[in-house]
């Protein structure tokens, strides 16, 4: 009689297992920007662009992505700095974004990139 309890006992964790794994992220990347896409129930760290990110707080209209101490929460459509990346949020959902990272470019302060004339 103590068997099924035992069974039961060891089943449990395990049939628990899939529900706190679900967490993917994906990134594709070009040159020095990334399209990556998030889905979690909770957090999720990755390497983007040689930066350890974190994705948290996945609802309907905004993601929080942290870089070290810098925290951001932003909303759908909108972008921001974090850290050394600039981050636009294109899809937020609950447990699932969408979000183009790029490398902050950071030049002569003057809004216009460098060509080899100057």
């Amino acid at each position: 009689m103590r068997l099924p309890r035992i069974v039961a006992a060891a089943l449990v964790p395990a049939l628990l297992l899939p529900l706190s794994a679900c967490t993917t992220t994906s990134a594709k990347c070009r040159n020095d920007t990334c399209t990556v896409a998030v889905k979690t129930n909770g957090s999720a760290s990755t390497e983007i662009l040689d930066q350890q990110v974190t994705f948290r707080d996945l609802v309907a209209g905004s993601v929080t992505v942290v870089h070290a101490d810098d925290t951001r929460t932003i909303d759908l459509g909108q972008t921001a700095v974090v850290g050394p990346m600039t981050v636009t949020v294109t899809a937020a959902e609950p447990g699932r974004a969408e979000l183009t990272i790029s490398a902050e470019r950071r030049g002569d302060g003057s809004g216009r990139s460098r060509s080899a004339r100057d």
